[in-house]
Parts: structure tokens; sequence; C-alpha cells
């Protein structure tokens, strides 16, 4: 694992190849049911406002997110209950504004690659990486 000062220093390029890989197995998609507001879903539940979401329950406002349920405002997000603010986690419950972890099992906030940051600094560390879009 890497340590906090080692990726405040990483660019969003750098973030990306170092997140874990994850074989998700996925089987062909088809319909929704009880969803609302939702694009390009597939196979999701309960869901609203949701875009490009596969395999997903319950979730809000999320974007490219596979087999999620609770979840409000993450995207990219893998195998993930009760998040919100979350990218690019997986297998994460009860988390709010972290990036790119995995298996966090308490309740989390302002993670990245599951090392603790400050608000501040988990901040300052995304809207970093969104201007590298």
């Amino acid at each position: 694992m890497k340590t906090k000062e080692e990726i405040l220093k990483m660019t969003k390029e750098e973030l990306l190849k170092y997140k874990w890989s994850v074989d998700l197995n996925l089987k062909i998609p088809s319909g929704c049911s009880d969803c609302s507001d939702c694009s390009n879903c597939s196979d999701c539940s309960g869901c609203s406002g949701c875009t490009s979401c596969s395999y997903c329950s319950g979730c809000s406002e999320c974007s490219e997110c596979t087999d999620c349920s609770g979840c409000s405002d993450c995207s990219g997000c893998t195998s993930c209950s009760g998040c919100s603010g979350c990218s690019d986690c997986s297998d994460c419950s009860n988390c709010s504004d972290c990036s790119g972890c995995r298996n966090i099992r308490i309740k989390s906030r302002y993670l990245i690659c599951n090392v603790q940051f400050t608000e501040e600094e988990y901040e300052t560390k995304m809207k970093e990486l969104k201007k590298e879009k």
C-alpha cells in the first residue's frame, strides 16, 4: 500500500494504473425493474437517476457502477453497499467521499486507495484529478 505522501504526488493516470484489478464475471445484461430517470442501465432494480449501471439495487445518481446496493452519487464502483460520493471503489460498505478503495468494511470517509486523508487533503487531490481530465 502506498503512503499518503506518495498518493498526493500521483497523477490521475498513475492512480488509475495503481487500482487493483477486479474480475467481474459479467453476464449478458437485460432489463431493469422499478427504476426511474435512469439511462443505459441493465438488470437494476429500484434505482433513480443512474447512468450506465448494471446489477444495482436501490441506488441513486450513480454512474458506471456494477453490483452495488443503496449507494448514491457514486461512479465506477463495484460490489459496494451504502456508499455515497465514492469513485472507483470495490467491495466497500458505508463509505463516503472515497476514491480507489478496496474491501473497506467500517464506516469511512476521505480515503484514497485505502489511505486516510483529511477533508482538505482529499478535496484538494480530487480537484487536482478533475483538472487532469
